[in-house]
């Protein structure tokens, strides 16, 4: 599992970007670029990921579906950003997407006694859905809450990454 803390590691780290470039803090085409990155980074550690299961027999289907629901999208804000895309509704339909889809995900892991993935899933549905709420609804009110909880997921994943890296993921499961 320590190959899922190199992308976990890498998307803590552009989520914290992203949560500056929502504040004006860092240029657009540098965050896309980064996003691009990651989002490659991200798609690899899935498709190795998904070889290695697949060479000894021990496919991890879910596993694979999650790591590619958040490749995708920091490929998309990432080629959206280097585009110039003003029109982002349909990356934010996208989102609430990916945020009903962290509903299962969320129960599976409580089910199997793992409360850091449920965490970690729920946190990934709230942020998801309030990027929706910006990108597709247009909800402007909810832009300090948004940024609040891009940076938390980003350090919350990061740290993540860094258990996953050393081999230590001490919340069951």
């Amino acid at each position: 599992m320590s190959t899922l803390g190199v992308a976990m590691f890498f998307i803590g780290k552009v989520l914290i970007i992203n949560a500056l470039w929502l504040q004006g803090k860092v240029d657009t085409k540098d965050v896309g670029y980064f996003n691009i990155i990651v989002g490659v980074i991200a798609a690899a550690v899935g498709a190795g990921f998904g070889l290695w299961e697949g060479a000894h027999g021990d496919y991890s289907i879910p596993l694979f579906a999650g790591i590619y629901l958040f490749a995708i999208t920091y490929l998309w804000v990432g080629i959206n950003a280097v585009r110039g895309a003003t029109d982002q509704r349909a990356l934010g339909y996208y989102c609430l997407l990916v945020a009903i889809a962290t509903i299962p995900f969320a129960i599976k892991a409580y089910l199997g006694g793992d409360i850091g993935w449920t965490v970690e899933w729920i946190s990934y549905g709230i942020l998801w859905f309030l990027f929706y709420q910006t990108l597709t609804v247009g909800n402007t009110k909810i832009a300090g809450l948004t940024i609040f909880m891009t940076y938390l997921v980003g350090i919350e994943v990061w740290v993540t990454g860094w258990l996953y890296l050393y081999g230590h993921w001490p919340f069951g499961g």
